[in-house]
Formats: C-alpha cells, sequence, structure tokens
C-alpha cells in the first residue's frame, strides 16, 4: 500500500471542508447533512468519515480553518511599525470579509449554535480567547508606545478594553452577514467605530508634550 502523506491528508481535509463550508453557505448549518457533505465533495462516504466522524466535528474544523487568517492578522499587529491605530487595527482584520462567501456568516451560525450546545462552545470559547490574547498584546504595544503609559498600565488598559474590541468584531459580523449591501454596511460600520474609538482613546493617557530645554 501506498504511503499516505500528512500532506495528502490535509489536501483531503481542506476538500471536505470547502464541500462543507458551500453547503452550509447555501442551507445553513441546521439543514445540512453529512450525506449533502459527501455529494458536494465527490468523495465516497467512506473517505470522508476517515476524516470526519460527525457533521458537529467537519463544522468545528472548518471553522477553525475559516478563522485561521484573521487571527493571523490580529497575532501581526503588534510587529506592524508604525503601530496602527486601533481603529485602523480593526479595518486591517475585517477590510476583505464582505467579499469572503461564507464568512462572516459561518461565525455568526457557530454562535448561534454554541448558546445550546457545550460541545461547540469549546471550540468557540478557544477561538475568542487566543483572538483576545492577540488583541491584547497589540492594545498594550499601542498604548505604550502612542499613549506614553508605563508597560503594567498599558497592560492592564489592554485588558480592560479588550472586550470591547472583541464585541466590535463580533458586530461587524452580525451586521455585515444581515446587510443587504455587505459593501456599505462595511463602510459605514468602520466609519463609525473610528469616531468612536477617537473619543475613548482621546481619554487614556495622552502623551504630554516634552517640555522645552532649559
Amino acid at each position: 500500500m501506498p504511503k499516505v502523506t500528512e500532506e495528502h491528508r490535509e489536501q483531503m481535509r481542506r476538500r471536505i471542508q470547502e464541500a462543507a463550508l458551500a453547503c452550509i453557505g447555501r442551507k445553513g448549518f441546521s439543514a445540512v447533512s453529512m450525506a449533502d457533505i459527501i455529494a458536494e465533495s465527490g468523495l465516497s462516504a467512506g473517505a470522508v468519515y476517515v476524516y470526519y466522524r460527525s457533521k458537529d466535528e467537519l463544522f468545528l474544523d472548518a471553522s477553525r480553518g475559516v478563522m485561521r487568517d484573521r487571527l493571523g492578522t490580529l497575532g501581526a499587529l503588534h510587529s506592524r511599525r508604525p503601530l496602527p491605530h486601533p481603529a485602523r487595527a480593526l479595518a486591517l482584520v475585517v477590510e476583505d470579509i464582505p467579499e469572503r462567501g461564507t464568512f462572516p456568516g459561518l461565525p455568526v451560525q457557530v454562535w448561534g449554535e454554541a448558546v445550546r450546545r457545550p460541545e461547540l462552545q469549546t471550540s468557540a470559547r478557544g477561538i475568542l480567547a487566543e483572538a483576545a490574547s492577540h488583541l491584547r498584546r497589540y492594545l498594550a504595544a499601542w498604548l505604550a508606545e502612542e499613549r506614553g503609559l508605563p508597560e503594567d498600565d498599558a497592560a492592564r488598559a489592554a485588558e480592560r478594553l479588550c472586550p470591547a474590541f472583541i464585541g466590535l468584531v463580533q458586530g461587524y459580523m452580525v451586521q455585515v452577514s444581515l446587510s443587504p449591501d455587505a459593501e456599505e454596511t462595511h463602510g459605514r460600520y468602520l466609519a463609525a467605530v473610528e469616531g468612536l474609538l477617537e473619543g475613548i482613546l482621546a481619554e487614556i493617557g495622552p502623551r504630554q508634550p516634552e517640555s522645552a530645554p532649559r
């Protein structure tokens, strides 16, 4: 028997995930069956069940895959120079979402299902915890460099602000996924967030002008 490589296994997983996302995009999670996904993938039932034992398991893996690039963008924010303003950082995270098919509708479906299903809650919480970790690191760096806060104060302020930033991203996904005009909603939402954050962040440790040398 030829040896199955990890690269081949990953290609198969992605093929099955893409089939699942296509089905979910058309019918919604609750209405999709494993039979739908198997037919969409063009694989045999046996081949699909080698990788995924249930729709829930497949759904969670596909959700993590969809979120992977978003988390990568969040993880890279703190290393950008100059550090982007938080309103710009949010724009970077969501800038191509209206063009991405099942995204942002898929995370919204995950959250809806997770409300009543503990096995989905665990995965959803893990994704949110990872996102929050990246955001806290970025916000602490921005507050220290751009607002002149000592590191400990910047870390505490970032901890306080982080839930609100997560909420802004979640609110964006809900509004865009329900909007009849995703591009228009995208622009209006980001403009509103920029105005909101300008007021809030102006109150946090503004950098004082240096005294003139004597």
